[in-house]
């Protein structure tokens, strides 16, 4: 298996929007600013719109996949990464940690997914490690946000610090590593 970068022009990027949707359309909020990309077909549009809607810049987002080494390139999950967050949040404290974590200029993750076919086998925990292992090499500095309290313990076995407090306005929960506490 393999952590692999693709265009978000592309249609493996597309397809990945779509699943990403269906699982998370919901529940993360920024996803609600792109909402009706999921079923676009022209990657340039795609590319341009995510863009646009978000206030992203060219090079701000990148979408990995975790493939097969075959030359089918099964897709198995993956992970957005971006150069800053979208994240919007009400609770002040959530408010002071982005601040604080923009201005050291962390990168920072989001929809982290595995394929339902692939779940339970340890997919989620390899591509969570190789993700942090690349985007900790270029920034150093990396955080996300958990929309789901009942995975704290995960991130925290993969060496993240949470935070958020547990009550939070956002019912959000922001975790962070830095290359000295990610776990290899």
């Amino acid at each position: 298996m393999r952590l692999q970068s693709v265009s978000l022009r592309g249609r493996r990027f597309a397809i990945q929007l779509g699943t990403i949707m269906q699982e998370f359309g919901n529940v993360i909020p920024w996803l609600d600013g792109v909402r009706g990309l999921e079923w676009a077909t022209n990657g340039t549009y795609v590319h341009d719109e995510i863009l646009r809607r978000l206030r992203l810049e060219t090079g701000d987002l990148t979408p990995y996949h975790f493939v097969t080494r075959d030359r089918s390139r099964e897709f198995h999950g993956g992970i957005l990464a971006f150069a800053r967050s979208p994240e919007r949040f009400i609770d002040p404290r959530n408010i002071a940690a982005t601040e604080e974590l923009d201005a050291i200029g962390a990168g920072y993750i989001s929809c982290l997914q595995v394929l339902p076919d692939h779940q339970g086998h340890g997919t989620g925990s390899t591509l969570m490690r190789r993700a942090l292992a690349v985007i900790l090499e270029e920034r150093g500095y990396v955080w996300g946000v958990i929309s789901n309290q009942g995975l704290l313990p995960w991130y925290r076995s993969l060496g993240a610090t949470v935070k958020s407090p547990i009550e939070n306005r956002d019912n959000l929960w922001i975790v962070t590593w830095t290359k000295h506490n990610a776990t290899p």
